[in-house]
């Protein structure tokens, strides 16, 4: 990749470029065809991954010439009802009949013979499984026939995960270039199979905080520096002010939104809620999210006798979370892994007061502009509520702050521009 620097690239113009092409490969009527990005999912569209549809719709109202490959179909209840149009724009690798990767197969053999080769070599000696290493392979295949004709196009990549694994067997067929953007787990915690790989073979690495360079340049030293870059996600200006509780009467509000998960830690805040609860405090707790966890949680209110005080609300679209955003005095994150958490972003946004887990790019996030607690730790989660609840903290000032760091920092639209003008320095 061309060498540029963080101090470039934050100063780089909100250049437009020459036009769509629709996701097949083909130019729109009446638009002049330029070198692609084609951005490639391993689930499109997600209800979890709400920021890359976001960050999608940012990058094709400027113009980014654009199309979106995904490996797989999103399950029913996975999908917004406002994304359902984008399915329709979108090539899902899995549609594929038997005759299409039979051909793709053979065009891979047939227009880069020694390099197909050379991969069905290497397949045993991936980390991953034999059967997902030979579906990557399949997938980039199938995406080599269908874009790979000039001007050649460029992959990127969010995540480290199945995606990834297709643009690296991309690059090994035909010399594809690609570019991940790195969020959290996906490089910390989940330790992807090939990960070393996906990420020496791309040409460029879009971080999406500055805790993640750090990690990369602790575990992968022989790692370029120059292909590292941070550029943070970002959330659109609310489109009405949320009103403020603070100040008023009755029982604190605590609000939680997430997956009902293990990394998420929702037990945390219940045992704390516990807690705030033997010490006499007047609260109440909503949950928000859908998952495979929510049977262990309920069986965990019923064990401390919370049912009165923390509820499981189920999933909630987004207009949903707003409004509860009115309702809430205290917005609490108690996850044990992460990356840089949106809705903690939207929270911030809203004037809701925060309290979050001291873990990865959070500290990074909330600055002065929230509370910070220990992650797996009930007891110093209780008693930051408590701090909260008793008036010891400036929580105009906590507002304000936050407000103001996630306008100047975290803007969904500046951000995705600059995304954009970096994509638009990477050679083809």
């Amino acid at each position: 990749m061309n060498s540029i620097s963080q101090d470039s690239i934050d100063t780089l113009p909100h250049s437009v470029g020459n036009g769509l092409s629709a996701p097949h490969g083909t130019a729109i009527t009446g638009v002049e065809t330029s070198r692609q990005i084609i951005f490639l999912s391993s689930v499109f569209p997600s209800l979890s991954e709400t920021f890359v549809f976001d960050q999608f719709e940012v990058l094709r109202r400027a113009g980014l010439p654009m199309a979106i490959v995904s490996n797989h179909r999103p399950a029913e209840h996975q999908i917004h009802p406002h994304m359902r149009a984008i399915q329709d724009q979108t090539l899902y690798l899995c549609d594929a009949r038997a005759s299409e990767v039979l051909a793709a197969h053979g065009a891979a053999l047939l227009h880069y013979p020694l390099r197909y080769l050379r991969a069905l070599c290497t397949l045993p000696f991936a980390e991953e499984s034999l059967r997902t290493s030979m579906a990557h392979l399949t997938g980039a295949a199938l995406l080599l026939q269908r874009f790979d004709h000039p001007p050649r196009p460029r992959l990127h990549v969010h995540f480290t995960y199945g995606a990834a694994g297709v643009a690296l067997w991309a690059a090994r067929l035909a010399g594809i270039k690609y570019s991940l953007t790195l969020h959290g787990a996906d490089l910390i915690y989940d330790f992807p199979p090939d990960l070393k790989d996906k990420l020496a073979e791309a040409d460029a690495l879009v971080s999406i905080s500055r805790f993640n360079v750090d990690f990369i340049r602790e575990k992968f030293p022989l790692m370029d520096p120059e292909k590292i870059i941070v550029i943070p996600l970002g959330i659109p200006p609310l489109e009405r002010a949320i009103p403020q509780r603070h100040g008023r009467s009755g029982p604190l509000r605590i609000l939680n939104v997430g997956r009902l998960y293990i990394h998420k830690a929702q037990h945390h805040l219940i045992d704390a809620c516990a807690i705030l609860a033997a010490r006499g405090k007047d609260f109440r707790c909503d949950i928000v999210g859908e998952g495979s966890y929510q049977t262990f949680l309920e069986e965990r209110i019923r064990q401390h006798r919370l049912e009165g005080k923390v509820r499981l609300l189920g999933p909630k679209f987004h207009h949903e979370v707003l409004a509860l955003y009115g309702e809430t005095d205290l917005f609490v994150l108690c996850s044990i892994t992460e990356g840089m958490p949106l809705v903690l972003m939207e929270a911030m946004r809203a004037g809701v007061p925060v309290v979050a887990t001291a873990i990865s790019a959070i500290p990074e996030l909330i600055a002065d502009g929230g509370m910070l607690v220990p992650p797996a730790d009930p007891l110093a989660l209780a008693n930051a509520i408590e701090r909260f609840m008793a008036g010891k903290l400036d929580v105009a000032a906590l507002i304000e702050n936050a407000r103001k760091r996630i306008e100047t920092e975290f803007d969904l639209e500046t951000n995705a521009l600059k995304f954009k003008a970096f994509l638009e320095t990477l050679e083809a």
